[in-house]
């Protein structure tokens, strides 16, 4: 592994400066532990902050997330950007704005103290014209008090000797960043009751509040029926989120981890949800997993495998604790089961420890594999596992980001059918080291750069990504292995937020390449968090020319001595001893084609640029004094010679990738190429430069052997 790619615990493998050869930065998280991030190199921990996007208040696309809030005449704030019209609700119905003080006489944010989980009184009715996606959020946050008081900040209140004031604010995870989006407290009503989301205790509004600053970031009350569980999760704690089918090998890799779980149950008929007591399409949080040995005293123990005679529980939570719709499990291994009452009284108790809150129950896992359909996965990051307490009987992910960005006719190369291009998309290696008893869980995630203010339930561009299997010492994937290998696994293109998925890789090299469709431009950000013994890093590489190339053209012991003094004498007689770039112009396109010391160079059917000449004079006039002496040029043109070879050598392809004329200087490689063209002419160069190399000197994603030249003379001149 390169130098310099180990952080200080040594698990994840990054710069230590927190950059990747002088490009963007691909941030990194340690474990969460405090001394981790006192000792860790890398930059420092940021998801619990407060950003607004922009660092304005605005999103990406203008518009203002703080709203336009100005005092009314009674002194109370009153939100412009979101204004109490029809426009904003879902259902045009009879309704009526008012303030909470206009509802009841002592109205409240919140009655639990902060850093406490919500109480029954202060948790949304989960049955109710709220966005049943949101509701669903707020219930598997209700437990972990310090992930819900980043989104929903407590020490707010309606005391006007407090500073109350008429607005209020809450906070959104949006694209990597913590948006901040105020809103007045004028809310819909019907029948002096919130018409939206609402707690069950009348007089506590910060659902309702909530709510209408979800509503007011979609655009609305009535976009977010295009929500789904997963996008809200994600809004409420900036994790990594994914749905799955159920599966036992799932719940024992994600439960142990810092993963928030939530399983929707199924359709039932009325008849049989009333012998279970579970609750129809009703979220349920994982909590748990355990296994009970049949004939053992010390029976009850972690895990999801079972043995002969064993039986795998998972523990569930209801989000809404008590009164009808507690949705509690009646069935096997319920505390009032037959499979409950024959466990030895040890068991027992050691279950019912586990179980500490009035809605958690255990169910068999095969029961629950029947009984629920879906299940959602929210991975948290290890800043936020460090924030809050509730997680830490779980293993924290260690984590790296990297925002970065597609280029056509650079990095854009598309899905792994396009053979040509798909080797050319950014690539990110992961390493599993051998030597562990069981495989490394990875979750990989690619998001693509969205806005919230949108009336559809998707995205327009669609992005995926390949994983291949490599061989240690492959420095990246190349187009020869790729039409050579099958990716191990790959997610299609689809038009979505965010693509993730869980893998349990063995030991081995991994390389990951995000991608969109072939030629889309964008940005994107990919997060990978992984096992303690797994590292992540960018393939890239460092700008480096061979120097004894241009060595081996300026040594006059390569030119014939009797062609070189025929040359030089041709040259003396015409021009002078040193020589400008237009002169250099003069003299390629006077001999270029016909000279026998220059015939390397083909017939030129057009003169070489000025810009180009001055390139290549600038390579042999290190005074940069804009003047070259006349027995530098028979060396010069033979680098050219070999520079162009190379460009011919690699450029056609039957593929199409490349479009070569009977004249080499009208010629177009795909800009894709540009890096095996670098390699052909003896030099590297790392992504940002190459990029800065597509920018400059290529045309609707081709380049001309005049770019390739200007290219390579950029690179040595740099060095």
């Amino acid at each position: 592994m390169p130098a310099g790619y180990r952080t200080a615990n040594g698990h994840i493998a990054l710069p230590s400066n927190g950059h990747i050869n002088g490009g963007p930065k691909l941030r990194g998280w340690t474990n969460g532990g405090m001394q981790d991030h006192q000792s860790s190199t890398l930059s420092r921990p940021r998801s619990a902050e407060v950003i607004t996007a922009n660092g304005n208040g605005t999103l990406p696309n203008g518009r203002h997330v703080n709203g336009v809030l100005t005092r009314a005449p009674g002194g109370l704030h009153e939100d412009l950007e979101f204004p109490p019209t029809l426009r904003t609700l879902s259902k045009k119905k009879q309704i009526v704005w008012m303030r909470p003080h206009d509802m009841c006489a002592r109205p409240q944010f919140r009655i639990a103290p902060p850093g406490t989980p919500l109480t029954a009184r202060e948790l949304p009715e989960p049955v109710g014209p709220g966005d049943p996606s949101l509701l669903a959020a707020l219930g598997c946050l209700s437990q972990l008090p310090r992930l819900l008081e980043r989104v929903v900040p407590p020490e707010q209140t309606f005391d006007t000797a407090n500073g109350y004031c008429g607005m209020f604010k809450f906070r959104f995870w949006q694209w990597g960043k913590w948006i901040e989006v105020r809103v007045d407290d004028r809310l819909p009503t019907r029948g002096d009751r919130p018409a939206h989301m609402h707690c069950a205790q009348p007089d506590i509004f910060w659902a309702a509040l909530l709510e209408k600053a979800y509503a007011k970031l979609y655009g609305g009350y009535t976009f977010l029926k295009y929500g789904t569980v997963g996008r809200a999760l994600q809004d409420l704690t900036g994790a990594v989120v994914q749905s799955v089918p159920p599966s036992g090998p799932l719940l024992g890799g994600a439960v142990p981890r810092s993963t928030l779980l939530i399983a929707i149950s199924g359709v039932e008929k009325e008849t049989k949800r009333r012998r279970s007591g579970l609750l129809t399409e009703h979220p349920y949080c994982v909590t748990g997993l355990a296994r009970v040995r049949a004939n053992s005293t010390d029976s009850v123990t972690h895990g999801s495998g079972s043995s002969s005679g064993d039986t795998s529980l998972i523990r569930l939570r209801s989000p809404w604790i008590g009164g009808e719709w507690g949705g509690v499990w009646c069935g096997a291994w319920s505390e009032r089961s037959w499979e409950w009452n024959a466990l030895n009284e040890r068991d027992r108790e050691l279950l019912s420890s586990r179980s500490s809150n009035d809605c958690e129950f255990w169910m068999s896992v095969n029961e629950f594999l029947t009984r629920f359909v879906v299940i959602w996965l929210a991975h948290i990051g290890p800043d936020d596992w460090a924030l809050e307490p509730g997680l830490h009987t779980r293993a924290p992910w260690r984590a790296a980001l990297a925002v970065r960005q597609w280029r056509a006719g650079f990095n854009a190369g598309g899905p792994h059918r396009f053979i040509e291009t798909t080797a050319t998309n950014p690539q990110f290696r992961i390493r599993v080291p051998p030597g562990h008893p069981s495989k490394a869980h990875v979750v990989v995630a690619v998001a693509q750069k969205y806005e919230c203010y949108r009336s559809r339930n998707y995205e327009e561009e669609e992005i995926g990504f390949t994983i291949y299997e490599v061989p240690p010492g492959m420095q990246r994937v190349t187009p020869q292995y790729v039409s050579e290998q099958m990716p191990l696994d790959f997610a299609p293109l689809s038009n979505l937020r965010e693509i993730a998925t869980f893998f349990a890789l063995p030991a081995g090299d991994f390389v990951v390449m995000p991608h969109a469709a072939q030629h889309r431009e964008g940005r994107f950000l990919l997060r990978i968090f992984a096992d303690q013994h797994t590292d992540v890093w960018e393939v890239n590489e460092e700008n480096l020319v061979i120097h004894n190339i241009a060595a081996e053209f300026c040594d006059e012991r390569t030119i014939d001595a009797v062609s070189d003094m025929r040359i030089l004498y041709k040259l003396r007689a015409r021009y002078p001893h040193e020589i400008d770039a237009t002169q250099l112009q003069a003299i390629l396109k006077a001999h270029g084609g016909n000279n026998r010391g220059f015939r390397g160079l083909g017939g030129i059917n057009c003169s070489p640029s000025l810009e180009l000449c001055r390139g290549m004079l600038a390579l042999r006039d290190p005074a940069l004094g804009g003047r070259l002496s006349i027995e530098h040029v028979p060396a010069l043109i033979g680098l050219m010679r070999f520079w162009k070879a190379a460009f011919r050598r690699c450029g056609p392809s039957s593929s199409g990738t490349a479009t070569l004329s009977r004249g080499i200087w009208a010629s177009k490689v795909s800009s894709y190429c540009l890096r095996g063209l670098l390699w052909a002419g003896g030099a590297t160069a790392s992504n940002k430069v190459l990029e800065a190399l597509v920018s400059r000197f290529t045309r609707n994603r081709q380049i001309t052997l005049e770019g390739y030249l200007l290219s390579m003379a950029r690179l040595h001149l740099a060095h």
